[in-house]
């Protein structure tokens, strides 16, 4: 039950997000030791979301690396269009490899499901973030 709240949680800070046309939202994930996983959601507002929800987390490791696969789905009648990015970070909540990729577009459209991915950039990292801007 904990884990659907901090989903219904992550979906409010990304739809947030979009809708103030900034990097307003995160969704901070943590892998554990044991590879379970916390999510925190850092939010200023949530005017979106009844439209965008994220529907699933999966994280694993590809070699020693981290991965992560988030689905994210559009509730509503309308397209959505936004970028979204990953931040990497190490154990002490330092980015990794700062700037190191760009911001990619995404436009989801009525009730249609996508999936983004990512790969850290190296070992250190246990945990990310996304970011999300209009």
């Amino acid at each position: 039950m904990r884990r659907e709240i901090l989903k219904t949680l992550m979906l409010a800070s990304l739809v947030t997000t979009v809708a103030g046309c900034a990097v307003n939202e995160t969704a901070t994930v943590t892998v554990n030791n044991d590879g379970t996983t916390q999510q925190i959601i850092e939010s200023k507002s949530g005017t979106l979301s009844s439209d965008l929800t994220i529907a699933d987390v999966k994280t694993g490791y590809v070699g020693d690396l981290l991965k992560t696969q988030v689905t994210i789905k559009n509730d509503s009648r309308h397209d959505l269009s936004f970028e979204y990015k990953f931040k990497w970070l190490d154990k002490n909540g330092f980015e990794v490899a700062i700037d190191g990729r760009p911001w990619t577009p995404l436009t989801i459209t009525p009730y249609e499901s996508k999936t983004v991915q990512g790969v850290a950039p190296n070992p250190s990292v246990n945990s990310f973030k996304i970011l999300v801007q209009d």
